[in-house]
């Protein structure tokens, strides 16, 4: 069993899983239908999961989870370090302008994440 320790571990494993499911199907009978089968369905799911790691990569998405965690670039916590090692006025701007940035795309991941179908 492999440990995934990164991104690129994770979606060079789906890229192995894509590529087995890609051969098993291949070797199916043909289908009458074979654009719906169960491998076109997972090979999609998968493709998710690709592209969701790759936001985490990009830090293009900030809500990880329900709560669970805040995504950051290196040099947006390398902002807030410096300013933490090295308290000038501008390196603070720096960490005050990066935690505003990353607080408000945050507000707007969760607010959509929210069902306002449920009225509690």
């Amino acid at each position: 069993m492999m440990i995934i320790r990164d991104i690129e571990m994770a979606r060079e494993a789906l890229a192995d899983a894509l590529w087995w499911f890609k051969g098993f199907a291949a070797a199916r009978p043909p289908s009458i239908d074979e654009g719906s089968g169960e491998h076109v369905a997972l090979e999609n799911q998968i493709r998710e999961v690709r592209n969701f790691l790759g936001s985490i990569n990009r830090a293009s998405i900030r809500r990880l989870g329900e709560e669970t965690a805040i995504v950051l670039t290196f040099a947006e916590f390398e902002r807030l370090v410096d300013a933490v090692r090295v308290p000038r006025p501008a390196e603070m701007q720096a960490a005050i302008d990066t935690v505003e940035a990353v607080l408000a795309e945050y507000r707007i991941e969760e607010a959509s994440a929210r069902n306002l179908d449920v009225p509690f």
